[in-house]
């Protein structure tokens, strides 16, 4: 599939919305995933029928807490769409709660890689810096906790991202000292020079790959808005 240029942050914040709702039903065993779904009239479409969002509202949504979706989809699809907007709010009510929790940093590290793994897969320079790494994997973890989340890269050069153990060793492992460090990265106030420096995260295996997953990570945190 292949985004355009005009379609990329928004369909980078819904991939990460997607995947907020994939570590919270793998958490707490319920809730509806927002699966995503690209339309091809400038609309995305979250959890299946139901909860459908023009591009510009989508942002809105993300930025702001509220948009406004697609009224024929909503109506015609209530309870699905009911479903989707409780996991939106679930979300949101997670994201901004000012506790930093395992649960909000797991949820915020996930949604934000999804972006990183969006522009990797379809950001033509993003794609031009990783097009000559090898398949394996970047873990991402908190020390003292059960935070693993990981990017895995394909022969095809396809990212993904999941949590978890790895399914295999990772070429890659980047570790944040504590919550707190981990919180402020996720919302963008992490000093990816000084912080190694000061201990405040270790690093070890591929670094080249690390330097670019931070230089596209930093990029989708600039260009796609987000709820922390």
């Amino acid at each position: 599939m292949s985004i355009t240029n005009e379609r990329m942050i928004p369909y980078a914040a819904a991939l990460s919305l997607e995947a907020a709702s994939v570590g919270i039903v793998s958490q707490q065993n319920s809730g509806s995933i927002l699966k995503v779904q690209i339309l091809e009239n400038h609309s995305i479409q979250l959890g299946g029928k139901g909860l459908c969002f023009n591009d510009r509202e989508l942002i809105n949504a993300v930025s702001t807490g509220f948009g406004l979706p697609h009224f024929s989809p909503l109506f015609f699809n209530f309870n699905n769409a009911f479903k989707s907007i409780l996991m939106l709010l679930k979300i949101k009510s997670l994201l901004t709660n000012k506790e930093t929790s395992v649960e909000k940093v797991f949820i915020g590290l996930i949604a934000g890689l999804a972006g990183t793994a969006a522009f990797a897969n379809h950001d033509l320079q993003c794609m031009k810096l990783l097009e000559n790494e090898e398949a394996g994997i970047a873990l991402f973890k908190v020390a003292n906790s059960d935070i693993s989340v990981w990017l895995s890269f394909s022969d095809s050069n396809e990212c993904k991202v999941g949590s978890g153990p790895p399914v295999q060793q990772p070429s890659a492992v980047f570790t944040f000292q504590n919550l707190s460090v981990a919180s402020n990265a996720i919302s963008g106030w992490f000093d990816h020079l000084g912080g190694p420096a000061l201990g405040q995260v270790e690093i070890s295996g591929n670094l080249p790959l690390l330097d670019k997953i931070g230089y596209i990570s930093r990029k989708v945190q600039k260009l796609v808005p987000s709820m922390l």
